[in-house]
């Protein structure tokens, strides 16, 4: 078995987890492509849609996860900490 093959896959909602969270504080492009382990082309999808939902703004090169990102994230939480109590 290939180190590949015994990788988990990533569901989208964790990927986009990933990229807000990284963001929280502002960050560059390429940083976030390597801690969210993406290519540039799928980070570019992912900030296009995120940017759009307003989400994620960017100004002078860099990415900051907004207010409504932010509530996002704690949403988040908030249901998996819910599912972690589903016996």
């Amino acid at each position: 078995m290939t180190a590949l093959s015994s990788r988990k896959r990533r569901v989208r909602h964790d990927i986009i987890m990933e990229i807000l969270k990284t963001a929280k504080n502002g960050v560059k492009k390429t940083h976030m492509m390597y801690k969210a382990s993406l290519s540039f082309e799928q980070l570019k999808q992912y900030l296009n849609a995120l940017k759009k939902e307003k989400f994620i703004t960017e100004e002078s090169g860099i990415w900051k996860t907004t207010e409504k990102g932010l509530h996002v994230i704690e949403a988040c939480k908030i249901c998996q900490r819910l599912l972690e109590e589903i016996p």
